[in-house]
């Protein structure tokens, strides 16, 4: 267990004795908590018996910028079951009683990790929330782990991510997840889908069925009758006659259902307007920024747990941010981003026209390290290998990059043509790279997916990563 030492605080903040001289803190009361102090302390040890001073006190600390405060090990001191999935997340662990031997282990692989962590400068080529994500997930050796949050407007939220965002939360948040996955500084596993704001990107949406001519919401069912004697198709109300079923045409009285008529389908009703019509429209009304969104134009969110990359663990250690890897339109290609664009067209296109369609990607494998070694070669690479393929693929394909990706849509292509043209590519792209860079072992990989009916564009993209990483 463990002995207070009364010398430094008779209540509230005590120091925890401990045969291997480290700083450990005991922090019971949160109003004598003194952020600027924790840079004094190997580990930290919050007491839960407040739980709302606990959670603010570790909020405080995960969201400070300063490294020496917010990578401290800090764990959570409490003998009953906490459920508190953000705490989980901010903590390094909760503890039932105070054993300076764990604590001191924990604190010495933490250091060794900081130790390795190199200084950079603050720039518009370095996104920091990332840059604090990388170096927490690689202190700790941890995952980090969505949770669900009803406060966020995206109804998830990363908290040592969250906590650093203010205004504009969830695009900043998307935008710097959407980095990290894109680079490849993460491995993702996939958690959850969900649909948000085309706007804000808020995922609190009510969906609901609107008149088509008007947008409004207001609207009753009413069956359609069919009376089989004379064929008349009218609502429901047509036929009402105090109790009873007369047909407004012919005037006979409607007893039996399936023997004088059927209700084959149903109207809807303006309240407002008195307007019938049989497909209503689907929209979904944006509760935090008022949009009304058509369902297609719904942002697909995709949440994962990130488990730190090879790739992410030199990224921080030594933050690079996009110096190295700035966007550059090669002669033939798209962005990236406008490629994305054209491959949800393409797909409504094979939903319509039921014609081929097929996406290929190649890659190539470079460490950080590599990519050091080749130093300005790199980008002459990268431009010749753009240039190969912009010449020799056809004019009907879209070409685009991303990092070390090379994509390439094929569209009214055979599944089976466009794969032999991959791999003929892929060959080609090998042979390139054995004579220009003969000191360096490049990996070239490639693969490819079909877009069908079913598709949806940022899994075909997720799926198709995933299948070169796992080659």
């Amino acid at each position: 267990m463990f002995n207070p030492d009364e010398k430094i605080s008779s209540k509230g903040i005590v120091k925890i004795t401990n045969p291997f001289d480290i700083e450990i803190v005991l922090v019971s009361d949160y109003s004598l908590f003194d952020l600027k102090k924790v840079p004094l302390y190997d580990a930290i040890v919050l007491d839960y018996t407040d739980s709302i001073g606990c959670l603010e006190t570790l909020r405080e600390i995960r969201g400070a910028n300063i490294e020496s405060i917010y990578l401290i090990p800090v764990f959570v001191l409490s003998m009953a079951e906490i459920k508190n999935p953000e705490l989980g997340e901010l903590a390094d662990g909760f503890i039932q009683s105070i054993q300076p031997e764990s604590i001191y282990t924990f604190s010495e692989a933490t250091k060794s990790k900081r130790k390795q962590l190199k200084p950079y400068t603050v720039n518009p080529d370095i996104n920091r929330n990332l840059i604090k994500l990388l170096r927490y997930s690689f202190t700790r050796n941890k995952t980090i782990k969505p949770v669900k949050d009803r406060t966020s407007i995206i109804g998830y939220k990363y908290p040592i991510l969250a906590l650093n965002l203010g205004a504009n939360a969830a695009k900043v948040e998307i935008q710097s997840l959407n980095e990290a996955l894109e680079k490849e500084f993460f491995h993702g596993t996939f958690v959850d889908r969900s649909h948000l704001c085309g706007n804000c990107h808020s995922g609190f949406l009510n969906y609901k069925e609107v008149d088509p001519e008007n947008g409004s919401a207001n609207l009753v069912t009413e069956s359609l009758i069919h009376h089989f004697s004379c064929a008349y198709i009218g609502p429901q109300s047509d036929f009402v006659r105090s109790d009873h079923l007369v047909c407004p045409k012919c005037n006979k009285t409607l007893r039996h259902i399936g023997i004088d008529y059927d209700k084959p389908s149903v109207m809807y009703r303006n309240v407002d307007t008195d307007n019938y019509f049989q497909e209503p429209e689907m929209v979904a009304e944006c509760m935090n920024c008022g949009s009304k969104n058509e369902i297609e134009g719904l942002v697909q969110y995709d949440v994962y747990e990130l488990e730190l990359s090879d790739k992410g663990i030199q990224e921080a250690i030594q933050p690079k941010g996009t110096q190295s890897n700035k966007e550059v339109v090669y002669s033939g290609f798209i962005t990236y981003s406008t490629f994305t664009t054209f491959m949800k067209f393409e797909i409504e296109r094979v939903k319509s026209s039921n014609r081929n369609s097929n996406i290929g990607l190649i890659r190539l494998n470079i460490s950080s390290t590599v990519e050091a070694q080749l130093g300005v070669r790199y980008d002459k690479l990268i431009e010749e290998i753009s240039e190969f393929l912009t010449h020799n693929t056809d004019s009907s394909c879209i070409l685009s990059r991303s990092i070390h990706s090379f994509f390439i849509l094929f569209p009214d292509v055979p599944l089976l043509n466009s794969k032999t043209k991959l791999n003929d590519l892929t060959s080609a792209v090998r042979t390139l790279l054995e004579n220009n860079v003969k000191d360096l072992n490049i990996e070239v990989i490639s693969n490819i997916k079909e877009l069908t009916e079913s598709s949806e564009y940022q899994s075909v993209l997720n799926e198709l990563r995933a299948s070169i990483l796992s080659e």
